[in-house]
């Protein structure tokens, strides 16, 4: 039961860092396209990210802990 406890604390917690890293390439993203850099590939990555990190928290059940 221990190990499926901490299992799910690590999945969860991987799910969260994904997410922050996927905001910050979104903020990346943002300022690229500001700059009329290219931004493209680098806020379609964020948004795989965001989604994957999401993912794995709600998979995890992140809040009821």
């Amino acid at each position: 039961m221990k190990n499926i406890k901490i299992k799910t604390y690590f999945f969860a917690l991987i799910g969260l860092i994904i997410f922050s890293s996927g905001l910050c390439l979104f903020g990346e993203a943002v300022i690229y396209k500001y700059e009329k850099k290219e931004w493209f590939f680098i806020g379609t990555s964020s948004l795989i990210l965001i989604n994957m990190g999401i993912g794995l928290m709600i998979k995890n059940k992140w809040g009821s802990f």
